[in-house]
């Protein structure tokens, strides 16, 4: 059996999944220290308190491409 979980869309600050160009500017304000990492935490991919540029141009390509919505997990058993 496989259940549906929620995605974490990378730089989709407000959770509405979808990644706007003000969403992809607070992280880059975030890498520039002018706002705190808190701003826009689903950007902060591997969850180290900071926002990388790689990180930046995965919200980038998020914005361009569009979220998955869900993601499928394969339940144990």
């Amino acid at each position: 059996p496989t259940a549906t979980l929620p995605a974490i869309c990378v730089g989709d600050c407000d959770g509405d999944g979808a990644v706007t160009v003000d969403e992809v500017a607070i992280g880059v304000n975030v890498v520039l220290g002018s706002r705190p990492v808190t701003d826009c935490e689903p950007t902060d991919v591997d969850g180290d308190g900071q926002i990388t540029v790689d990180e930046i141009l995965t919200a980038i390509e998020r914005a361009l491409l569009g979220c998955r919505q869900t993601a499928e997990a394969s339940a144990p058993g």
